[in-house]
């Protein structure tokens, strides 16, 4: 196998003490308030990275080479950037698996826990003295679903939100006055209406969603699965109550999505196309990205329910996890530590990534270095708390059928409702049967 998208840094020498299997001696683990472990005395190491979620090597050179570069001397670095051939099962293949990889949280139990490489942090998190409450309880606990809770097999280093975003040049041709944050889906169903309409013979729609995030990350934590039964959970009435919401907004007339199940159309319809006058999008910064040089937009914060006043979604972590195949896990995670302390993730923060740290000055420096950001309603990333994760328990391998196919059935039968026709009742009722018979079927496997 070809690994040509190898990034080499450069490597320097410090005295430091290696061990196969990853124990690597007893090094001098002075360690920062900010989070910061400190390394002292070491000989040059090789970590190699490698991604899910996909960064280009010049991404990665600028992001997360230089850094570490300046701070680490006697470390090389190595990045794998996804692709064919090199996602993390042909590397495992290959019997050359990663470091340490990152990954959006959902894939956990697919890309590393199924892969046999998920390894429990917390001896090395106890060791450096690295202090997990500096990051959001939210997205810490986010793989607790798929673990039972116990121990800490990943890290996050970015916590997206939903935000809703605008197109200014819309609202402008409408006489319209902009939306506002801390808008309820009432209000925004109504705005979205009024925003449906036809002008020069161009069709624009009110208000899109990304409602396979909505309903995964919904701030009830409900989940399609109910851990303490093993069964399905899903023709309830709470889960009612999420679909009616979503259904109306595309039953306004005019305003209903192509007759496609992709996300891709509803992007293009609002960042290329721009018919669209409101999305409520996830953050995640591979949908902002699509947003073209010169629309007018701008973002105020995710509209919420009565009953969750002030209560964004679930956050949508990022995770960095070492490997369980790693020689260098100590060297792994001191990096990670670095790479989740106050000064690395200040850096993410000015240039526009919404970390999980629970310092007010880093939320406050979010975007200020990003001529995207500028003159955008940043706070809007940060008006909300974030809803809590569902808590752990249940069999590890019934809870990761949800994001191994439950999910896509609650999405799927949502879809039904909004372009096929098909009643709520009847779609929950669907979705609760074809889930049983997910679990049915990983039981005799």
């Amino acid at each position: 196998m070809k690994f040509q998208k190898l990034i080499p840094l450069v490597a320097l020498s410090m005295l430091f003490t290696a061990c196969s299997g990853g124990s690597q001696g007893a090094a001098d683990t002075k360690t920062a308030e900010s989070g910061d472990a400190v390394p002292q005395n070491k000989e040059p190491v090789e970590l190699v990275f490698a991604s899910d979620a996909g960064k280009t090597p010049d991404d990665f050179e600028k992001e997360i080479a230089e850094p570490l570069r300046k701070k680490f001397p006697w470390l090389t670095v190595k990045y794998i950037e996804r692709g064919q051939g090199t996602n993390i099962g042909d590397l495992v293949t290959a019997g050359t698996p990663p470091d340490i990889y990152w990954y959006v949280y959902n894939r956990f139990p697919n890309l590393v826990q199924g892969l046999g490489l998920d390894y429990d942090m917390t001896e090395l998190i106890k060791k450096y003295k690295f202090d997990t409450n500096r990051l959001e309880a939210a997205s810490m606990k986010a793989l607790d679903q798929y673990t039972g809770g116990k121990g800490i097999y990943g890290l996050p280093f970015i916590s997206s939100t939903t935000v809703m975003y605008y197109n200014k040049d819309i609202f402008d041709k409408f006489g319209m006055a902009y939306p506002k944050d801390g808008m309820t889906w009432d209000e925004v169903y109504e705005l979205a209406k009024k925003m449906t309409r036809e002008l020069d013979g161009v069709k624009y729609r009110g208000l899109s969603t990304f409602h396979g995030y909505l309903l995964r990350e919904n701030p009830y934590g409900l989940r399609p699965l109910d851990p303490a039964t093993g069964k399905a959970s899903l023709n309830t009435d709470e889960w009612k109550k999420l679909y009616q919401n979503l259904a109306r907004i595309y039953a306004i007339p005019g305003n209903n999505r192509p007759n496609s199940r992709a996300t891709n159309p509803e992007l293009q319809a609002f960042a290329k196309e721009q018919t669209i006058a409101m999305a409520v999008i996830n953050n995640d910064l591979n949908h902002v990205k699509l947003i073209p040089e010169g629309m007018n937009w701008d973002v105020v914060s995710m509209p919420t329910f009565p009953d969750k006043p002030n209560v964004a979604d679930q956050p949508s972590p990022w995770m960095y996890s070492i490997m369980k195949t790693s020689q260098h896990k100590e060297a792994a995670f001191e990096v990670l530590a670095y790479m989740l302390s106050d000064e690395f993730l200040m850096m993410e923060s000015k240039r526009g990534v919404r970390t999980p740290s629970t310092n007010d000055q880093i939320k406050k420096a979010f975007g200020s270095d990003s001529p995207f950001m500028n003159g955008k309603n940043v706070g809007a990333y940060y008006y909300h708390k974030s809803a809590d994760t569902p808590s752990s328990g249940g069999d590890p391998k019934l809870m990761a059928l949800i994001p191994g196919g439950a999910d896509a059935v609650v999405n799927n039968k949502l879809l039904d409702v909004i372009l096929e026709g098909k009643d709520i009742n009847t779609a929950l009722r669907e979705g609760e049967e074809e889930i049983n018979k997910l679990i049915e079927n990983s039981k005799k496997q």
